[in-house]
Protein backbone atom coordinates (compact mmCIF):
# COMPACT_ATOMS: atom_id res chain seq x y z
CA UNK A 1 0.00 0.00 0.00
CA UNK A 2 1.26 3.59 -0.55
CA UNK A 3 1.91 5.71 2.37
CA UNK A 4 -0.54 8.72 2.36
CA UNK A 5 1.20 12.08 3.03
CA UNK A 6 -0.71 14.08 5.62
CA UNK A 7 -2.62 17.37 4.01
CA UNK A 8 -1.16 19.75 5.97
CA UNK A 9 2.72 18.55 4.97
CA UNK A 10 1.70 18.48 1.42
CA UNK A 11 0.70 21.76 1.43
CA UNK A 12 3.73 23.07 3.27
CA UNK A 13 5.48 21.07 0.49
CA UNK A 14 3.94 22.94 -1.89
CA UNK A 15 4.67 26.12 -0.27
CA UNK A 16 8.19 25.32 0.15
CA UNK A 17 8.29 25.42 -3.50
CA UNK A 18 6.47 28.21 -4.61
CA UNK A 19 8.36 30.22 -2.35
CA UNK A 20 12.06 28.52 -3.90
CA UNK A 21 10.61 29.69 -7.03
CA UNK A 22 9.61 33.04 -5.90
CA UNK A 23 13.30 33.80 -4.79
CA UNK A 24 14.86 32.04 -7.90
CA UNK A 25 12.53 34.55 -10.03
CA UNK A 26 13.81 37.41 -7.44
CA UNK A 27 17.57 36.74 -7.63
CA UNK A 28 17.24 36.64 -11.67
CA UNK A 29 14.99 39.73 -11.88
CA UNK A 30 17.96 41.45 -9.55
CA UNK A 31 20.70 40.05 -11.61
CA UNK A 32 19.18 40.95 -15.24
CA UNK A 33 18.72 44.24 -13.67
CA UNK A 34 22.61 44.61 -12.79
CA UNK A 35 23.43 43.46 -15.96
CA UNK A 36 21.62 46.00 -18.01
CA UNK A 37 22.77 48.76 -15.74
CA UNK A 38 26.54 47.86 -16.35
CA UNK A 39 25.75 47.58 -20.22
CA UNK A 40 23.65 50.66 -20.15
CA UNK A 41 26.99 52.31 -18.34
CA UNK A 42 29.39 50.84 -20.69
CA UNK A 43 26.94 51.87 -23.82
CA UNK A 44 27.19 55.96 -22.89
CA UNK A 45 31.25 55.83 -23.63
CA UNK A 46 30.58 53.49 -26.90
CA UNK A 47 27.91 55.87 -28.09
CA UNK A 48 29.44 58.83 -27.43
CA UNK A 49 32.88 57.75 -29.13
CA UNK A 50 30.51 56.63 -32.14
CA UNK A 51 28.87 60.51 -32.06
CA UNK A 52 32.33 61.84 -31.66
CA UNK A 53 33.78 59.96 -34.56
CA UNK A 54 30.54 60.64 -36.75
CA UNK A 55 30.47 63.94 -35.57
CA UNK A 56 26.95 64.03 -34.36
CA UNK A 57 27.14 66.45 -31.56
CA UNK A 58 23.40 66.70 -30.37
CA UNK A 59 23.82 62.83 -29.94
CA UNK A 60 27.44 63.08 -28.17
CA UNK A 61 25.43 65.83 -25.81
CA UNK A 62 22.88 63.26 -25.13
CA UNK A 63 25.83 60.68 -23.73
CA UNK A 64 27.60 63.10 -21.72
CA UNK A 65 24.95 63.75 -19.77
CA UNK A 66 24.74 59.63 -18.42
CA UNK A 67 28.97 60.05 -17.41
CA UNK A 68 30.49 60.91 -14.99
CA UNK A 69 33.72 60.49 -15.91
CA UNK A 70 35.26 62.08 -18.81
CA UNK A 71 38.87 61.14 -18.66
CA UNK A 72 38.15 57.29 -18.25
CA UNK A 73 40.79 55.57 -20.68
CA UNK A 74 38.50 53.26 -22.53
CA UNK A 75 40.17 50.83 -24.96
CA UNK A 76 40.52 50.35 -28.63
CA UNK A 77 42.85 48.01 -29.18
CA UNK A 78 44.90 45.52 -26.67
CA UNK A 79 47.22 47.88 -25.34
CA UNK A 80 46.02 51.42 -26.28
CA UNK A 81 43.30 52.91 -25.06
CA UNK A 82 41.26 56.73 -24.59
CA UNK A 83 39.57 59.00 -23.15
CA UNK A 84 36.81 60.67 -24.87
CA UNK A 85 39.21 64.06 -25.37
CA UNK A 86 41.77 61.25 -26.68
CA UNK A 87 39.36 60.30 -28.91
CA UNK A 88 38.02 63.52 -30.12
CA UNK A 89 41.81 64.38 -31.10
CA UNK A 90 41.75 60.99 -32.57
CA UNK A 91 39.16 61.62 -35.03
CA UNK A 92 39.96 64.96 -35.87
CA UNK A 93 36.89 66.14 -34.47
CA UNK A 94 37.73 70.03 -32.94
CA UNK A 95 33.60 70.52 -31.84
CA UNK A 96 33.80 67.57 -29.83
CA UNK A 97 37.29 68.30 -28.45
CA UNK A 98 35.57 72.10 -27.61
CA UNK A 99 32.80 70.88 -25.77
CA UNK A 100 34.71 67.90 -23.89
CA UNK A 101 36.93 70.63 -22.77
CA UNK A 102 33.94 73.14 -21.65
CA UNK A 103 32.53 70.14 -19.31
CA UNK A 104 36.37 70.12 -18.00
CA UNK A 105 37.87 67.14 -19.58
CA UNK A 106 41.30 66.88 -18.40
CA UNK A 107 44.11 67.58 -21.48
CA UNK A 108 46.75 65.98 -19.33
CA UNK A 109 45.06 62.71 -19.86
CA UNK A 110 44.45 61.71 -23.37
CA UNK A 111 45.55 57.69 -24.16
CA UNK A 112 47.69 55.34 -22.62
CA UNK A 113 49.73 52.80 -23.88
CA UNK A 114 49.48 50.20 -21.22
CA UNK A 115 53.16 51.72 -19.59
CA UNK A 116 52.45 55.81 -20.17
CA UNK A 117 49.84 57.88 -19.75
CA UNK A 118 50.30 60.90 -22.73
CA UNK A 119 48.63 64.14 -22.91
CA UNK A 120 46.57 66.11 -25.32
CA UNK A 121 49.43 67.72 -26.80
CA UNK A 122 51.51 65.08 -27.69
CA UNK A 123 48.29 63.74 -29.65
CA UNK A 124 48.13 67.02 -31.45
CA UNK A 125 51.92 67.19 -32.01
CA UNK A 126 51.64 63.19 -33.32
CA UNK A 127 49.05 63.93 -35.73
CA UNK A 128 51.11 67.18 -36.93
CA UNK A 129 48.15 69.50 -36.02
CA UNK A 130 49.62 72.84 -35.71
CA UNK A 131 46.26 74.77 -34.27
CA UNK A 132 45.22 71.95 -31.87
CA UNK A 133 48.98 72.27 -30.26
CA UNK A 134 48.73 76.03 -30.36
CA UNK A 135 45.16 75.00 -28.72
CA UNK A 136 45.99 73.05 -25.58
CA UNK A 137 49.40 75.21 -24.88
CA UNK A 138 46.67 78.01 -24.49
CA UNK A 139 44.64 76.16 -22.08
CA UNK A 140 48.12 75.21 -20.24
CA UNK A 141 49.45 72.08 -21.87
CA UNK A 142 53.02 71.50 -20.12
CA UNK A 143 55.46 72.39 -23.02
CA UNK A 144 58.27 70.45 -21.14
CA UNK A 145 55.78 67.36 -19.69
CA UNK A 146 57.94 63.94 -19.68
CA UNK A 147 56.34 61.36 -21.25
CA UNK A 148 58.75 58.57 -20.44
CA UNK A 149 62.22 57.98 -18.52
CA UNK A 150 64.35 58.65 -21.27
CA UNK A 151 63.37 62.14 -21.64
CA UNK A 152 60.44 62.06 -24.12
CA UNK A 153 59.24 65.39 -24.53
CA UNK A 154 57.03 67.66 -26.80
CA UNK A 155 60.11 68.90 -28.21
CA UNK A 156 61.50 66.31 -28.75
CA UNK A 157 58.78 64.56 -30.43
CA UNK A 158 58.27 67.64 -32.92
CA UNK A 159 61.46 66.97 -33.79
CA UNK A 160 60.97 63.45 -34.22
CA UNK A 161 58.15 64.43 -36.48
CA UNK A 162 60.33 67.02 -38.42
CA UNK A 163 57.60 69.68 -37.63
CA UNK A 164 59.58 72.78 -37.29
CA UNK A 165 56.42 74.87 -37.39
CA UNK A 166 55.38 73.23 -33.84
CA UNK A 167 59.32 72.76 -32.75
CA UNK A 168 59.18 76.60 -32.71
CA UNK A 169 55.73 76.99 -31.47
CA UNK A 170 57.39 74.81 -28.39
CA UNK A 171 60.49 76.80 -28.04
CA UNK A 172 58.70 80.02 -28.13
CA UNK A 173 56.25 78.88 -25.39
CA UNK A 174 59.27 77.68 -23.10
CA UNK A 175 60.55 74.47 -24.22
CA UNK A 176 64.01 73.79 -22.95
CA UNK A 177 66.16 73.02 -26.21
CA UNK A 178 67.77 70.46 -24.62
CA UNK A 179 64.97 68.28 -23.87
CA UNK A 180 64.05 67.76 -20.24
CA UNK A 181 67.51 66.42 -19.38
CA UNK A 182 68.19 62.86 -17.31
CA UNK A 183 65.11 61.22 -15.75
CA UNK A 184 67.32 58.04 -14.68
CA UNK A 185 66.41 55.86 -17.84
CA UNK A 186 68.97 54.17 -20.20
CA UNK A 187 69.95 56.95 -22.21
CA UNK A 188 68.74 60.74 -22.52
CA UNK A 189 66.53 62.20 -25.06
CA UNK A 190 68.06 65.26 -26.55
CA UNK A 191 66.12 67.52 -29.30
CA UNK A 192 69.53 68.18 -31.05
CA UNK A 193 70.50 64.71 -31.88
CA UNK A 194 67.35 63.95 -33.09
CA UNK A 195 67.43 66.79 -35.54
CA UNK A 196 70.52 65.61 -36.88
CA UNK A 197 69.65 62.00 -37.26
CA UNK A 198 66.35 63.46 -39.26
CA UNK A 199 68.99 65.18 -41.30
CA UNK A 200 66.82 68.53 -40.84
CA UNK A 201 68.99 71.33 -40.91
CA UNK A 202 66.34 73.98 -40.47
CA UNK A 203 65.47 72.01 -36.94
CA UNK A 204 69.20 71.76 -36.27
CA UNK A 205 69.28 75.79 -36.91
CA UNK A 206 66.26 76.77 -34.72
CA UNK A 207 67.61 75.08 -31.65
CA UNK A 208 71.22 76.13 -31.60
CA UNK A 209 68.86 79.56 -31.91
CA UNK A 210 67.29 78.59 -28.50
CA UNK A 211 70.80 78.03 -26.62
CA UNK A 212 70.79 73.93 -27.77
CA UNK A 213 74.50 72.43 -26.43
CA UNK A 214 76.22 71.41 -29.20
CA UNK A 215 78.59 68.97 -26.38
CA UNK A 216 75.77 66.81 -25.66
CA UNK A 217 76.24 62.88 -26.29
CA UNK A 218 73.49 60.37 -27.70
CA UNK A 219 73.44 56.56 -25.92
CA UNK A 220 76.15 55.83 -28.59
CA UNK A 221 78.46 58.63 -27.15
CA UNK A 222 77.96 60.87 -30.88
CA UNK A 223 78.01 64.49 -29.81
CA UNK A 224 75.69 66.50 -32.72
CA UNK A 225 78.59 67.23 -34.88
CA UNK A 226 80.37 63.67 -34.51
CA UNK A 227 76.85 62.07 -35.71
CA UNK A 228 76.82 64.32 -38.61
CA UNK A 229 79.98 63.84 -39.92
CA UNK A 230 79.14 59.53 -39.32
CA UNK A 231 76.18 60.03 -41.19
CA UNK A 232 78.00 62.58 -44.16
CA UNK A 233 75.32 65.29 -43.62
CA UNK A 234 77.35 67.85 -45.05
CA UNK A 235 75.31 70.82 -44.65
CA UNK A 236 74.74 70.13 -41.00
CA UNK A 237 78.35 69.60 -40.33
CA UNK A 238 78.96 72.76 -41.57
CA UNK A 239 76.52 74.31 -39.55
CA UNK A 240 77.67 73.02 -36.65
CA UNK A 241 80.98 73.56 -37.24
CA UNK A 242 80.43 77.37 -37.91
CA UNK A 243 78.20 77.75 -34.76
CA UNK A 244 81.31 75.99 -32.83
CA UNK A 245 83.38 78.96 -33.70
Amino acid sequence: MKKLIPVRNSKKLIMNKKTSLLLAFLFLILALGHSQTAVKSQDHYSLAIAAIKTNKLSELDAQLKHISNLDSLIERGEDISYTLLGYACLYNNKAAIQKLIARKASINDAYSDEIYIYDALNMAIDKGDYALAKYFISLGAKVNQPYNEEGLCPLALSCMKNNYPIANLLLNHGAKADGVGDLGGAYITYPLIIAVEKRNKAIVQLLLKHGAKKNVKDSEGFTPLSLARKLGYTEIIRLLENKNK
